[in-house]
């Protein structure tokens, strides 16, 4: 990661590889634009006319309007200490919030390849907090820098090897202050890489225990309390679902148990990740057609608690925080699960198989209903739950549903704060009779189709809290990327790791 200082220079003073500078829609100077451009005896007009298009978002433009992605770069030739200016496209002034500056972050760190020093004066340019702004700033470049190389036999493409940023600020700002948002933002974006990196990592080389190792080296790491449960440890304890769903196999299942319990806290979160290592379908087998290599991805709300937790150990908040990672591998094996098999989950809910791919949620009702009995005050879940969600709010926005709605709005206030986007989705009880079975408690999968698959899930899952309170995420969407964009790259984005560091912060 690079290292990030603060500076009051100018920017015309300051000696770099790369000075990036902000502009708004229809060429409005951000901070230091002027200043620049007058030192080089020109205009932002014939800097804009004159430079080539490098637009981040779209191609079709035919010029730098100031609109965010866009990103026009130049040589100073010697007129200023810096090597090279680069415009970073900031979109309408009045829209220019924390987002914002984590999207140009993330801009100034994909443009800046070759580089190895950026000074930038793009924090000054955005409304609200300095300390909120800085923050999202650093974790847009840290995040855009992400590439997963592990299996290139040429360590390559990885957009830049930046050493040193320089903030360019104001004599109001609080230094100290500063430093901790960039430390912060720089421990999160380490904790959202690290769920990429385990998502992103084939299921030939990803299973149940290779997930445990990594979590025993984080709380090895950071003193965390850990206790892994192996199969013969969840056979004696009743947790079906998980079992259910790792019986089809040669890979055991486990569930992780991470604990944070600093010296004081009153109040305990549990965080719920679902980590299915591969998702074949089961008997219900997936189409070849229907993206079924990317279900290595489907721990992706596993890796979210994982990234997360390593970061509340080092963030430290006044809160007890448990992380319960659910973790199986569903395989069509002779032993697997057959649609019509009754199954009795941790507590003893019994649960009739309508759809051997509706898996996700066998594993995490064993998780949730385990941190309600251990006691949490809140449960929070986050899992690549469900197709239905992806119809719903696309791969930009994750659903968020919960109970009650004060502690839900508390986790889209952390979203929103934290530059990720999330949407309520309902939770209709209406819903819920089709998740009824005729011969045990529940079904996994609806009766009859009604649509609502998404909210449906949920209310699977909510059977399990009862009245604890609980809020689910569903990432089905988001977990991946299907390009570089912003402070995205292409494949698994670390989604959701970002809120749930946010929302335990605030609580702690």
């Amino acid at each position: 990661m690079a290292t990030f200082s603060l500076s009051i220079d100018r920017p015309q003073d300051v000696s770099c590889d790369v000075l990036a500078l902000p502009v708004f829609k229809g060429g409005e100077a951000g901070p230091g634009v002027k200043e620049v451009l007058a030192a080089l005896d020109v205009s932002l007009a014939d800097v804009i006319a004159r430079t080539p298009q490098l637009g981040e978002i779209s191609t079709k433009r035919p010029t730098f309007a100031g609109e965010l992605g866009d990103a026009i770069a130049f040589e100073t030739l010697g007129r200023l200490p810096a090597r090279s200016v680069l415009l970073i496209g900031m979109g309408e002034r009045a829209g220019a919030k924390g987002t914002v500056a984590m999207k140009a972050g993330a801009m100034v760190a994909r443009r800046s390849g070759g580089a190895s020093s950026v000074a930038t004066t793009i924090p000054r340019a955005v409304k609200g907090g300095t300390d909120a702004v800085v923050r999202l700033f650093v974790e847009g470049f840290e995040l855009a820098t992400y590439r997963y190389q592990r299996y290139k036999a040429q360590q390559n493409g990885v957009p830049n090897v930046v050493e040193t940023v320089t903030l360019l600020g104001e004599k109001k700002w609080n230094a100290r202050a500063l430093r901790k948002e960039v430390d912060r933002a720089q421990v999160v974006a380490r904790g959202q890489n690290l769920a990429r990196d385990l998502t992103n990592t084939p299921s030939n080389d990803k299973s149940p225990e290779s997930l445990a190792q990594e979590a025993r080296r984080i709380a090895k790491d950071t003193r965390l309390k850990i206790k892994v449960f192996d199969e013969k440890e969840l056979e004696a304890k009743g947790f079906g679902g998980i079992l259910g769903v790792g019986r089809g196999s040669p890979k055991a299942p486990r569930l992780i148990e991470l604990r944070y319990e600093p010296a004081g806290a009153k109040r305990t979160i549990a965080l719920v990740g679902k980590g299915i290592t591969f998702d074949s379908g089961g008997l219900n087998l997936k189409p070849g057609t229907s993206g079924i290599d990317w279900m290595k991805m489907d721990m992706g709300g596993g890796g979210a608690v994982l990234g997360a937790m390593e970061a509340i150990a080092h963030l430290k908040p006044k809160v007890n925080v448990w992380a319960y990672i659910a973790t199986a591998e569903n395989m069509p094996d002779g032993n697997a699960l057959r649609p019509g098999d009754v199954i009795t989950q941790y507590g003893g809910t019994t649960v009739e198989i309508g759809n051997t791919d509706a898996e996700g949620r066998l594993v995490m009702a064993d998780a949730i209903a385990y941190a309600r009995e251990r006691g949490a005050d809140v449960i929070v879940d986050i899992a690549t739950l469900t197709g239905a969600c992806v119809i719903a709010l696309g791969n930009k926005v994750f659903g968020v549903v919960g109970e009650p709605r004060s502690e839900t709005r508390k986790v889209l206030d952390a979203a929103e704060r934290a530059g990720e986007k999330a949407w309520e989705l309902p939770l209709e009880m209406e819903y819920l009779p089709v998740m009824k079975s005729d011969i045990a408690d529940l079904r996994n999968h609806r009766s009859i189709d009604v649509g609502a698959g998404a909210t449906q899930a949920a209310l699977f899952l909510k059977q399990f809290a009862g009245d604890t309170p609980w809020v689910h995420l569903d990432i089905a969407g988001t977990a991946k990327a299907d390009r570089d964009e912003f402070e995205n790259s292409k494949w698994a984005t670390g989604s959701g790791v970002r809120t749930l560091v946010e929302y335990v912060l605030a609580q702690g």
